[in-house]
């Protein structure tokens, strides 16, 4: 069976904080919001199936940037203590982000649509915790 080609897709940025709850970063409204760009794109990919028109969320992580450094990382927000228990040791890069973004843009990605890619270094993955 042949597949025919998208006319289109539309990628989206959601976040890991819309995926789950925390009692350390109590961000209400980021949380919610980015819960429904997750939403928002499942309803885009139904809609825009018939037409072929793909749609896709990416789900970052903790993203180390000039801004972030200067406020979610700063020694005195707690999401920098939640950065700590990275499961993969590390934050995100913006060009984590980016080469997601390319690759479900592109024809490698011409069977996905309705997908939340969470680029988080497994983050959401596990509760912090001490290992044992």
């Amino acid at each position: 069976m042949t597949h025919s080609p998208s006319r289109g897709c539309v990628v989206t940025v959601g976040s890991a904080a819309g995926l789950t709850g925390s009692l350390a970063d109590r961000r209400t409204a980021h949380s919610a919001s980015k819960g429904g760009v997750i939403a928002l794109t499942r309803q885009l990919a139904a809609e825009g199936a018939p037409h072929r028109v793909r749609a896709n969320c990416i789900s970052p992580g903790v993203i180390e940037t000039e801004g972030s450094r200067a406020n979610l990382l700063a020694e005195d927000h707690s999401v920098r203590e939640i950065a700590r228990h990275i499961p993969l040791g590390r934050t995100g890069t913006p060009d984590d982000v980016v080469d997601a973004a390319v690759f479900l843009a592109s024809d490698e990605a011409s069977y996905i649509t309705g997908a939340d890619l969470v680029v988080d270094d497994g983050w959401s993955t596990a509760l912090p915790g001490t290992a044992t």
